[in-house]
């Protein structure tokens, strides 16, 4: 594909290093610190000599496991047939459309090490919104399973595309599809060699895509440098729930929040391989599968979302002696109340570390933390900043810089920020200000000891359980309905996910159409967490502004 090749020289390379320069806000109340100048690979493989035996992920369904050792040698391999497949060049996009596997970590290093950029997709996609984002971010090439080998063949198909398909294998015995490259195949090449690549930090080596704060999804370029900025910036002890692995003693993860996400990928899976962890991966939750986890696996440090917090609780198959080894939970997403980490102290009759982040995408998830200082976690609060993050709260009215305890909009910008929306520059241009700060689109307030609290949301995307929806993708879908003349979406609450989209439908003169089947129509092109589950409700006219802006707080009225 590119460049030359030379042999690899045992990990003892003395990487150079940047000074971050950006001056802290004084809403951080964190030390600067020193992020080495090195590519995302560089980063993860540091210690490699310190823990090449140590398990680094295994499969909670079939126990497949690689070292730390194996897990660097694959990903080599796999980085030199990329490097020679002429299919690919230097920049491309390269799509993983996988359930958590452990083959997950070896394909995503790989393609970055290749100097390709990675998109994540949701498995659970349905064609039409797996073909948008192929489409959208222009991928070159394709990383699945064999389970869903098919429908990727036939979202190609409709695309009219011919893509290489190269596919990892669930189960020995599944056959492999025709006309597709076999993973295993690939990681057998030669490891100890690597092509010499002109590569930048500021690459994009990564493009998830979001909402952002209004409109359809996008691609959100997040560099080589964000990456590993973030990873450092999460490793401050102040903040970091895991320890780096020290002889015998090695953190267990377990990996149940989607890798698709920037919060399974960044904030756990690269997090997690950069001190030495062991991580478990689950390809489809569920509360047994969870269950099944806990008792084989004893996790030592849990990230969770709310939904799966409240899961804790609430399931009674679900015990203490499965926390025997849990020190600290991490819940993202959304905000947890102090009456749910009592509930949790009082199920399992003692008290642990409960930390809270906030983030999005844009940020490598990760911004502002629970820190283990000054107060620790605050009820309802997301923390205080990281090392070098700068945020700050701005009124809405005319910009101007808040101080202590007076809400307004969240402002951020830090060496962890995304570039910006790929090819995109309207919405760039929305969502930055002229010296760089990030507009988040959340309402909120920092109190007198640099906690922040998130108080409302000026964004219009939905947050189920996690995930964003946007509603413009809703609305622009129910409106292909030949029945409907106008829609809207909204945001409902909801007790266990958050929110879930909620419909106003302005039916078309003389149509009979019901709720349920736009409820069947929307549920025929989306996954499941962008279903209407709030309901859809028929009425006259869509309440609107001047300007044709659809006036949503009018319908959260009703």
């Amino acid at each position: 594909m590119f460049g030359s090749r030379r042999c690899l020289k045992p990990l003892t390379k003395l990487y150079s290093t940047f000074s971050v320069t950006l001056k802290q806000k004084l809403h951080s109340i964190v030390p600067s610190i020193t992020v080495p100048n090195l590519h995302l690979e560089e980063c993860i493989w540091q210690n490699l000599e310190k823990w090449h035996d140590k398990t680094a992920l295994v499969c909670a369904e079939t126990n497949r496991s690689y070292t730390y050792l194996e897990l660097y040698r694959k990903t080599n391999a796999l980085s030199n047939f990329l490097c020679k497949f002429e299919k690919l060049k230097q920049a491309d996009t390269v799509a993983i459309i996988l359930p958590n596997l452990p083959e997950y970590a070896i394909i995503l290093l790989g393609i970055i090490q290749a100097g390709c950029k990675v998109t994540t997709l949701n498995p659970l996609y349905t064609p039409g919104e797996m073909s948008r984002q192929l489409l959208y971010s222009e991928t070159k090439a394709i990383f699945t399973t064999t389970k869903m080998c098919s429908t990727v063949q036939l979202v190609l198909q409709s695309m009219k595309l011919q893509i290489p398909i190269i596919v990892v294998r669930e189960k020995k015995d599944s056959s492999l599809p025709n006309g597709t490259i076999y993973f295993d195949n690939v990681v057998e090449e030669r490891f100890d060699i690597k092509f010499n690549l002109a590569r930048n930090y500021e690459d994009t080596a990564l493009m998830p895509f979001s909402s952002g704060t209004t409109g359809l999804p996008k691609g959100v370029e997040i560099t080589n440098k964000a990456l590993v900025s973030c990873i450092y910036q999460m490793s401050v002890p102040k903040f970091d729930p895991l320890s780096a692995t020290s002889g015998s003693e090695q953190e267990v993860v377990p990996l149940v929040l989607p890798m698709f996400h920037v919060y399974g990928l960044v904030d756990i899976l690269l997090h997690g391989l950069f001190k030495g962890c062991k991580l478990v991966t689950v390809s489809k939750f569920g509360s047994q599968a969870f269950v099944n986890l806990l008792e084989a696996h004893k996790p030592t440090v849990l990230y969770v979302v709310p939904p799966i917090f409240h899961m804790l609780l609430n399931r009674n198959e679900i015990k203490p002696s499965h926390f025997i080894n849990t020190k600290t939970i991490v819940s993202g997403a959304a905000p947890l109340g102090g009456t749910d980490v009592n509930a949790l102290y009082e199920k399992l009759k003692r008290q642990l570390d409960v930390l809270q982040l906030y983030g999005l995408s844009e940020v490598c998830l990760s911004h502002i933390q629970s820190s283990y200082i000054k107060g620790g976690s605050k009820a309802g609060g997301i923390g205080v900043p990281l090392p070098l993050t700068e945020a700050k709260i701005v009124s809405t009215d005319n910009g101007k810089e808040l101080g202590a305890n007076k809400s307004g909009e969240l402002l951020l910008r830090g060496p962890q920020m995304f570039k910006g929306y790929y090819k995109n520059d309207s919405a760039n241009k929305e969502a930055f200000t002229n010296d760089r700060w990030f507009k988040t689109g959340d309402i909120a307030y920092y109190d007198e000891d640099s906690h922040f609290f998130i108080a409302d949301r000026i964004k219009n995307f939905i947050k189920v359980s996690g995930f964003q929806v946007a509603p413009a993708e809703l609305e622009e879908l129910i409106r292909r309905h030949p029945d409907v003349e106008d829609t809207a979406v909204i945001g409902a609450p909801h007790k266990m996910l958050g929110e879930v989209p909620k419909a106003f439908v302005v039916r078309k003169r003389h149509s009979n159409i019901t709720s349920l089947e736009i409820q069947e129509f929307v549920k025929c092109s989306v996954v499941h967490y962008k279903q209407l589950v709030g309901g859809v409700y028929f009425v006259d006219s869509i309440p609107k502004s001047l300007a044709g802006k659809i006036q949503k707080n009018e319908l959260k009225k009703y």
